[in-house]
């Protein structure tokens, strides 16, 4: 079994004190989130390579298997028992699964934009040639920059 890199147990470890739940699995890490949803970071070759997952499948094959079973179970509920309570009820649970489907996209979005968030910042912090501004440290407030809009409006008023 392969060791985590330097650069993925660094990660792994910013990710902890940010109060991530974070899995070490040999040669990648796996972030959990709630919705058994979690994204694995694979790291080779100075790059990082994110797989959003839903259960043991990736996002994609678990949107598959659970519109499948939905269309599935409504088809099945409507040719044998036709059009009953029962099967606009076994409808509405399809649906309600498909919710729960976007709501795991969100998720692991909302996380994959964080761990590039997190990455970029860190990179720009080693490489200070590439920014001129003063990076804040990580949990620290960043500077803000005021721009006044009286300044920048070129519009005359009255016309």
């Amino acid at each position: 079994m392969k060791s985590l890199d330097g650069a993925l147990a660094t990660l792994c470890d910013d990710l902890e004190r940010l109060d991530y739940v974070v899995v070490k699995h040999g040669d990648f890490v796996c972030v959990r989130l709630p919705l058994i949803s979690s994204v694995r970071i694979h790291h080779s070759e100075g790059r990082y390579r994110f797989v959003p997952q839903v259960g043991p499948f990736r996002r994609s094959v678990g949107l598959f298997v659970s519109t499948g079973v939905a269309v599935a179970a409504v088809a099945g509920a409507a040719l044998t028992i036709g059009l009953t309570p029962l099967t606009f009820v076994i409808g509405f649970v399809g649906v309600v699964a498909l919710a729960h489907d976007a709501c795991r996209f969100v998720l692991t979005e909302g996380c994959l934009t964080r761990l590039q968030q997190l990455i970029a910042s860190r990179s720009a912090v080693t490489r200070p040639e590439a920014s001129t501004a003063p990076m804040a440290a990580l949990g620290e407030p960043a500077p803000y920059t005021f721009f006044e809009q009286s300044a920048a409006d070129r519009t005359s008023v009255g016309r």
